[in-house]
């Protein structure tokens, strides 16, 4: 138990001094029934001011009387305040008084004292429902199952009537400890005890329901929902549509929305943000510009939702044109807003509106928000401006191993594989531990900067020094390493060793590699695989075909090409963006539609001819078709990375920096040119594929071309 301050004893000790114009039996009543007024009124610093000074008038308090002190302090949080009148009640002889201890229950759970409300508790000789339904709930919403159901079987024992509060308590409160399944049972339990569930116990339950992916359980309390007459309580239809999103049923989630008479902003938050984990993106969008249409009150919460949706789902455009918008509709966004829109500035490289949405975060006091700092430093780094991730990082008051993560991934995808190491040792001698992702991006920054031995040493120093057993994910960095080094017949011996069955994810990279390495046979095992268990995946079939016409194999190729026809499968085209003056362009490989094409067309003629003149030689063995040299030159212009780069030179100043995202993988040729075009023009020049920054200056690239 606490230990008390001596100072409350000393006046309560102290000798009676009655005002000669109050008898001492109307002081206290004066007293006790203002303080009483007082708490009742939330005035709880004016109660304990007032019982202060009716101990300082020499007036002992009562059972009566420090009931609704305790609330007070309660009120005010204030444990010492609470303690010292707890140590006076059981100095005056009051430790036995029922009421009295039900208060300090209450007193010490609100000052999340836990284990000294439980010992009061003990103490009450005939202890109420109330006490013991916030003991209950708290247990519950700390996670204590052990203790709870403890708890539960003494107060049946002990005759206590629990009520709906009480099971509603603990069911809300295990929903809130992520002890979704205790949740479940504890619906069931009060149901078979024959309480009806309110509005509040299926709100409290439907979301534990909706986590455990429970459809048929989420059935059965949506038909009690009927039965009991709740299908127009807002709270539950939310809790409903949030429930049928999660088990990814998107047509129930519409039709309960279609049931209300008038559709609330917490129904439709959970619309939105059901259709976007379903992966119905246009859906949740078409909803959002619905309601809006239709004037429902918007909040902060269903913009960034929306905004997330589109986000997490490869609408990005959309993403920051509604973000524009809600700052227009006058909703400010918040700390959880910002978080959700950088990811889609860092997506398509949208460095101006990543930096004006940290601008935002800045002048209104939401930078230092962890999450938002590290939601800048993945945009950052995502933009090619890794040195500004770092700013950003060493910036933060604090920092959580998410915020490190970030920044050891940043690192990787940037082949600065000396800095990745250097910041992995850094947070352990923090103090945080690392986690599986931490090793996978420092096995990739090993991958990317060819770093093989080193690679094989923190591989293998996960299971032996961390205890973390390797993952796919890491299985795919060692494959990567292995390949990259040339060293593929120990990369598959590998791969057929591992304890786990390879998937895609260990393949993938297997024939990424035999690609670099024209590596056939191999190359033929891990395509075969893939073909299996990606069936519809273009990408593997061109791998493949690019080995064989690596090896000028062209009756293989067109194997492979009759393969891809009879699936009904074609190459993705090659698609890049490039961000200027503000606005985002978007170039596909071989189209024409471009209003500046024959700009780009002529300035990138021009640019040819200067790198014949240098001996530059196009990198031919990158056409996939059994063609004339001169036709697989013009294929090879028509890459969407060339035009890109192309449109930026023409577009801004000299000397100014530009910015490429590809979709696909920047090939051979793309590089070369690429390399050449950042020394002749003066230009540093970030190209980021599906694989890597790859930062051009001068005539050399920072993947020192073993990408």
């Amino acid at each position: 138990m606490l230990r008390f301050s001596p100072a409350i004893l000393v006046i309560a000790r102290s000798s009676m001094r009655v005002p000669s114009s109050m008898s001492p039996t109307s002081a206290f009543i004066s007293f006790s029934n203002n303080i009483y007024s007082l708490t009742r009124s939330n005035q709880h610093g004016e109660a304990i001011r007032l019982f202060a000074e009716l101990l300082s008038q020499g007036i002992s308090a009562d059972c009566y009387v420090l009931p609704s002190v305790v609330k007070a302090a309660a009120g005010l949080s204030s444990l010492k305040t609470g303690a010292q009148v707890h140590c006076l009640a059981f100095v005056n002889g009051h430790h036995s008084d029922s009421l009295l201890l039900s208060s300090l229950v209450h007193f010490y759970l609100k000052c999340d004292r836990v284990m000294d409300a439980r010992k009061v508790f003990d103490r009450i000789p005939r202890p109420n429902v109330v006490a013991c339904s916030a003991l209950l709930s708290t247990y519950a919403r700390k996670g204590c199952v052990v203790e709870t159901k403890e708890l539960l079987r003494e107060a049946v024992e002990m005759g206590l009537e629990l009520n709906s509060v009480s099971w509603n308590g603990m069911i809300a409160g295990f929903n809130h400890s992520r002890q979704f399944k205790d949740s479940v049972l504890m619906f069931r339990d009060m149901h078979s005890e024959g309480f009806k569930p309110d509005g509040t116990s299926v709100s409290s339950v439907l979301p534990a329901v909706g986590d455990l992916e429970m459809l048929p359980c989420g059935v059965q309390i949506h038909g009690c929902v009927i039965k009991q007459g709740l299908s127009q309580d807002n709270w539950v239809v939310s809790s409903l549509v949030d429930m049928y999103g999660k088990c990814a049923r998107p047509n129930e989630m519409s039709k309960v929305c279609e049931e209300l008479p008038e559709m609330d902003v917490g129904a439709c938050n959970a619309l939105i943000t059901g259709l976007s984990r379903t992966g119905c993106v246009e859906g949740a969008l078409k909803k959002f510009k619905q309601f809006k249409r239709q004037g429902l009150n918007l909040n902060v919460v269903s913009w960034t939702s929306m905004i997330a949706s589109c986000s997490q789902n490869g609408k990005d455009m959309e993403a920051l044109e509604l973000f524009r918008e809600m700052q227009m509709e006058g909703i400010m966004p918040n700390s959880v807003t910002i978080p959700c829109l950088l990811p889609a500035c860092g997506n398509i490289a949208a460095l101006m509106h990543g930096k004006a949405a940290h601008c935002f975060s800045l002048k209104n006091w939401i930078s230092n928000d962890v999450y938002v700092g590290t939601a800048l430093i993945d945009m950052y780094a995502n933009c090619g401006r890794i040195h500004l991730s770092r700013r950003c990082f060493d910036m933060m008051p604090r920092r959580n191993l998410v915020s490190w993560n970030a920044l050891l991934g940043g690192y990787a995808m940037h082949g600065k594989s000396k800095e990745a190491l250097e910041v992995f040792d850094l947070m352990q001698k923090s103090g945080l531990k690392p986690d599986f992702i931490s090793f996978t991006s420092v096995l990739s920054a090993c991958s990317q900067g060819g770093l093989t031995e080193e690679g094989k040493f923190y591989f293998d120093s996960m299971s032996r020094d961390y205890g973390i057993e390797p993952r796919l994910e890491h299985y795919s960095c060692m494959v990567s390493i292995l390949g990259r080094a040339g060293r593929l017949a120990e990369a598959y011996t590998m791969v057929k060793q591992m304890p786990m069955e390879p998937d895609g994810l260990i393949w993938g990279p297997l024939l990424s590699s035999c690609r670099v390495h024209h590596n056939v046979v191999i190359g033929e095992v891990a395509a075969r695989k893939l073909f299996k268990l990606e069936p519809n995946n273009p990408g593997n079939y061109v791998l493949l075909s690019n080995i064989y016409a690596s090896k000028s194999m062209w009756v293989e190729v067109n194997s492979v090409r009759e393969m891809m026809k009879s699936k009904g499968l074609r190459k993705n085209p090659g698609c890049s963006w490039i961000e200027i003056k503000n606005k985002v362009h978007m170039l596909l490989a071989g189209d024409k539609s471009h209003p500046q094409m024959p700009e780009i067309t002529k300035k990138l003629g021009e640019l040819r001819l200067e790198m014949q003149k240098s001996g530059y030689l196009p990198h031919t063995d990158f056409v996939l078709q059994d063609v004339e040299e001169q036709d697989k030159e013009e294929m090879l212009s028509d890459h969407s990375e060339k035009l890109a780069v192309t449109l930026g030179l023409l577009n801004t100043s000299p000397g100014f920096p530009l910015q490429v995202i590809k979709n696909l993988r920047i090939c051979g040729d793309c590089h070369a040119v690429i390399k050449f075009i950042s020394e002749f023009e003066g230009r540093e020049i970030f190209v980021r594929d599906t694989n890597r920054f790859h930062h051009f200056k001068d005539g050399v690239c920072s993947c020192g071309d073993l990408w």
